[in-house]
């Protein structure tokens, strides 16, 4: 990716090592980006587990093996064949000191055991995203890499859709009759299916622009086919946003203005959903503009996890040790919530689950991580070449990602590919930084 953030994909190799570099370069990439994105059992969903509203048990024996050697593999490519240059750029106090709260959250945790598994599980997800990233040598690499994984993806949903449909298309069961007939391919819920088919779309975009423009259209247009059928208004409202302020980000030169136009959606987004519910005017503002906006009973969920939070502010509940466990599921259903928290697998919120999990500093610390860090980077890479390309790439992932956590949760969720699209923003944009700046 050296190559890539220099604006040049001249790779200064010949002949056969030229080759093997370029075949190590986006080959394993595609490979490990299409593993997470479908997993190792895409068919797995059965019509039991739409009746209980049930995904698949976590502890999936496939899942687990496979990942495990997804990690293994990983490892073995960056040892030989990543470039110093490039894992340079993971050298950030930052994302270390988060590992140290991610490893806390594990001590907090009600099953510390179950909290460790998880926590490698979600390491490993991050190390398949730094991975794929750090091999690719030239643009046309990078494009293979994307355009091909995010294809195979698509046509696995697309397969399931139409031939297995008791995966592809939610039933009428469950603890959400109202999705039946709508998408979801071979992810667990339409929610999650709607938001990587958003991705994707960003994806094929970036495709067309950078030499397979058929390939990058009809990924992009089958993208946003399937985001229509799964009935995902809000995926339909913030990736336009998205799209575009990262563009307008791209091509304004003035450092004030690009800060403005990346800061104004996420922040402004922030402020009218958790934020509403933190400063009760402001919501009673927005239902005075749009009558009984809940945002589908999610303000109910913001405030019942809010009260949990603030019996446990410092230290949080620990990792994944609140939703789905007892203190939820052996409440009685409060009649003044449009949702049953009892069978709620999270708070339909990153931030205020990241608090809920390691607490308020420790989710400061994240927020850092997330959404700071990576707009220092983006107003570090040049406006020009292949630099610029990848960032406005990755800055339109991780605009969408951020918007999307707002009011969905997928913050360090090993299993989720909504998360290994915002990995692989936060990663990108590090990494096109830090070239830029060795190679300016």
């Amino acid at each position: 990716m050296n190559a890539l953030a220099a604006g040049s994909d001249a790779t200064g190799l010949t002949g056969a090592r030229l080759w093997q570099d370029a075949r190590i370069g986006w080959l394993p990439s595609m490979l490990i980006l299409a593993i997470v994105w479908i997993s190792f059992r895409p068919f797995a969903s059965s019509v039991a587990d739409q009746a209980t509203g049930n995904a698949p048990p976590s502890g999936d024996i496939v899942n687990q093996i496979g990942f495990g050697l997804i990690g293994l593999f990983c490892s073995w490519l960056v040892g030989k064949f990543a470039r110093k240059d490039v894992l340079a750029a993971f050298a950030r106090v930052t994302w270390f000191l988060v590992l140290g709260v991610l490893l806390l959250s594990i001590a907090t945790a009600d099953a510390p055991f179950s909290a460790f598994r998880a926590v490698m599980f979600s390491l490993i997800v991050v190390l398949a995203a730094a991975t794929a990233l750090t091999l690719p040598r030239t643009m046309n690499d990078m494009v293979k890499m994307l355009g091909f994984s995010a294809f195979l993806a698509v046509a696995f949903s697309y397969l399931a859709v139409f031939f297995v449909p008791e995966q592809g298309v939610h039933g009428g069961g469950g603890f959400e009759p109202q999705h039946a007939g709508l998408w979801r391919g071979v992810y667990d819920h339409k929610n999650i299916a709607s938001y990587v088919m958003g991705a994707f779309a960003m994806i094929g975009w970036f495709v067309a622009r950078n030499g397979r423009p058929f390939m990058g259209l009809m990924l992009a247009l089958l993208s946003i086919v399937f985001v229509i059928f799964a009935g995902s208004k809000t995926v339909l409202a913030i990736l336009p946003v998205a799209f575009v302020a990262a563009r307008v980000a791209r091509w304004t030169t003035f450092a004030p203005l690009r800060l403005v136009v990346i800061v104004l959606p996420v922040g402004l987004l922030a402020f009218a959903t958790l934020g509403a519910v933190l400063h009760p005017p402001v919501l009673k503002t927005l239902q005075s503009i749009v009558p009984n906006l809940t945002y589908t009973g999610r303000t109910d969920l913001w405030v019942f996890g809010l009260q949990y939070l603030a019996e446990v502010p410092w230290l949080g509940y620990g990792f994944e040790s609140f939703w789905g466990t007892a203190r939820v599921t052996a409440l009685e259903q409060p009649i003044e919530l449009a949702w049953d928290v009892r069978g709620i697998v999270h708070g339909h919120n990153s931030w205020l689950d990241s608090a809920i999990a390691f607490g308020l500093p420790g989710s400061i610390l994240v927020l850092f991580a997330l959404v700071i860090l990576p707009i220092r980077d983006f107003m570090r890479i040049p406006n020009s070449g292949n630099a610029s390309q990848l960032a406005t790439l990755f800055l339109g992932l991780w605009i969408f990602t951020v918007l999307g956590a707002n009011l969905e949760s997928f913050f360090f969720r090993r299993s989720d590919p909504v998360w290994f699209c915002m990995l692989l923003s936060v990663i990108g944009l590090r990494i096109t930084a830090h070239l830029s700046r060795r190679t300016a």
